[in-house]
């Protein structure tokens, strides 16, 4: 059995340009499903961008790199779309297989503090929307128990990634989310500086 938890919440503006999607595999009882994308900010278009290659991503047959490849063209051929990061996976109960184009992340933690930066490969240029963009494949066996934290680089560029890394390992379900929605936060207005954009997994 595999909990899911996810927040998303706007900064710094009032329209989310993030964007994601989570949902159990037709296919697999015990799987699940993530997409995630953060449109990119200073043009227009990031957030249609981000919501389509969602979309598209997450409908799409073939492996993870066709998927992601499917919503670049799809991103990039759309007038009103302009350019996005994305992170694509799914994962059963014993493994993790996912590609990804940009800078947001996905982090698994499992056993007694055993770590991996899933999309640490990865290319923040040329991104989803370009009709280029550079998209890495990553797969992972995983033992019970573990999570799969995806995430908009809102979480851990404020947070921190040796602190997300250390929540990862300490923390669970809704308080692991709580403590990461704190550590992001600014301490003058208890805002988020960025859009803000988390998803976790977690194995019983």
């Amino acid at each position: 059995m595999i909990r899911t938890y996810s927040f998303t919440e706007a900064g710094g503006h009032a329209f989310n340009e993030d964007a994601f999607v989570l949902r159990p595999l037709a296919d697999d009882a015990n799987g699940w499903l993530v997409v995630l994308a953060d449109g990119q900010g200073g043009r227009a278009g990031g957030a249609r961008a981000a919501q389509l290659a969602c979309q598209i991503a997450a409908a799409h047959a073939g492996s993870w790199a066709e998927r992601l490849g499917a919503a670049d063209a799809a991103v990039a051929a759309d007038a009103g779309a302009g350019f996005t990061t994305l992170v694509g996976l799914h994962v059963s109960a014993d493994r993790v297989v996912g590609a990804s184009c940009g800078d947001s992340a996905a982090l698994a933690a499992w056993g007694r503090g055993l770590q991996r930066m899933l999309t640490a490969n990865q290319f923040k240029n040329p991104p989803v929307g370009s009709g280029a963009a550079a998209v890495v494949p990553f797969e992972l066996a995983l033992v019970p128990p573990w999570r799969v934290l995806v995430m908009s680089d809102g979480v851990w560029k404020y947070a921190g990634w040796e602190h997300v890394c250390d929540l990862a390992a300490r923390r669970s379900g809704v308080e692991l989310l709580a403590d990461l929605r704190a550590a992001a936060r600014l301490r003058t207005s208890g805002t988020f500086p960025d859009d803000f954009t988390v998803v976790l997994l977690e194995s019983e």
